[in-house]
């Protein structure tokens, strides 16, 4: 389970990373190159990465908010998930 999770937060951090360098492109107006700098920066900050992904998503690649929001904040649900079996788990000793 922990190698899935690793393999699946590092490809969306590569798509999340093109998203973002699309989104600061298209928001600041600066060359593509610039905004990958900026993108790689950006991208593995837990919060701040998901929301500019989906601000690129959105603007720059015309995704739904739906779209954005279910690929770069995937990660909420598996961590709720996740977070309520280890705590019924501990709860019933097992």
């Amino acid at each position: 389970m922990q190698v899935f999770i690793g393999i699946a937060y590092f490809v969306v951090g590569i798509v999340q990373l093109f998203a973002i360098a699309d989104g600061v492109s298209f928001g600041l107006g600066i060359h593509s190159f610039f905004g990958f700098i900026l993108a790689g920066l950006l991208t593995y900050i837990p919060v701040v990465g998901s929301l500019a992904g989906v601000y690129g998503a959105v603007n720059a690649w015309d995704w739904t908010i739906w779209q954005s929001l279910a690929l770069f904040f995937w990660y909420v649900p598996v961590l709720a998930v996740l977070l309520l079996v280890s705590g019924v788990s501990a709860l019933t000793g097992r």
